[in-house]
């Protein structure tokens, strides 16, 4: 009840009813630029971005393919999206291929329906049977279970087991998601991909970032982006594994955990990462040791 004894108190109360009242009305059209839109003109964007980035790429399918690796995936489904078919190809000639997988993605889903543990459970169960369908098996998966959304709050722990994870396997190659994605998980886990690949100056792994959330208006601001050096790897006879694999994560790509929402990935997302070729931003020496600016960033 407002104070009789206040004037202002009613034109408080006024001011109230109407912010409620516009938020009310904005919402459906805030919640249809969030989920339709924004996610339709990055698709756009891929689209267009896409063919520009494949007249400029080399092809490194067959040398690539007997290379030792190291995946480093910052949740569960990045590893399957950005490189599933390059895991298939390697496995296919024998070679050995660890894949890692960072944050849990207890965040994908909001709702107290589900605890954080059944969230992160079910994300996991997705990931194994993903990477079986790829071929991996489960012991080559190692899952570090740190936040979801917040691995540059376990920078320095994260660090720590990434080394100690690169020291055991000394692979040739690393590939990690790209510093230009959209996502600060992504951005911290190819920050520290760098750092891995810049630290072993005497057994120096070729670096490969692959793009996940990379095709939004952001890349439009990106500084040297001419400087990015597509390579790609054909998916050819592993594409329709792949899309298994891709499917194997339910969760993401259907509305199965809750009918009243859409997919977390919708389907021309999902489109890009089912091309003839994966792709991939090679990270030379010096690139490795500095970081790809937007202006005005430090």
């Amino acid at each position: 009840m407002s104070d009789i004894r206040n004037p202002d108190s009613h034109v408080a109360s006024a001011g109230s009813r109407t912010r409620k009242t516009a938020s009310r009305a904005i919402a459906p059209v805030r919640n249809f630029m969030l989920e339709s839109a924004y996610p339709a003109f990055c698709e756009g964007l891929a689209v267009v971005g896409r063919p520009l980035l494949l007249s400029r790429a080399e092809d490194m399918t067959s040398q690539t393919a007997t290379r030792s690796c190291l995946i480093l995936a910052p949740h569960p489904d990045d590893e399957t999206l950005g490189c599933g078919a390059t895991i298939m190809r390697k496995l296919a000639a024998g070679t050995p291929v660890q894949v890692v997988i960072a944050a849990d993605g207890r965040h994908w889903y909001q709702s107290g329906k589900l605890s954080f543990d059944v969230l992160n459970e079910i994300r996991e169960q997705e990931a194994r049977r993903a990477c079986t369908i790829l071929g991996l098996p489960c012991e080559n998966i190692t899952f570090l279970r740190f936040e979801d959304c917040r691995l540059a709050d376990h920078r320095g722990l994260l660090r720590d087991r990434l080394f100690d994870i690169f020291d055991t396997m000394n692979p040739e190659e690393i590939f990690v998601s790209s510093i230009i994605d959209n996502h600060p998980d992504h951005r911290v886990l190819a920050e520290l991909g760098r750092e891995l690949a810049q630290a072993r100056r005497d057994r120096f792994p070729v670096l490969y970032e692959y793009p996940i959330w990379f095709w939004d208006p952001r890349i439009l601001r990106v500084a040297r982006l001419l400087e990015l050096r597509p390579q790609i790897v054909r998916t050819e006879e592993f594409r329709t594994r792949k899309r298994e694999a891709i499917a194997a994560y339910r969760s993401q790509v259907t509305n199965s955990i809750d009918e009243t929402r859409r997919a977390p990935l919708r389907r021309g997302f999902l489109r890009q990462f089912l091309q003839a070729e994966e792709i991939f931003f090679e990270i030379s020496r010096d690139n490795s040791s500095r970081r790809l600016k937007e202006p005005g960033s430090v």
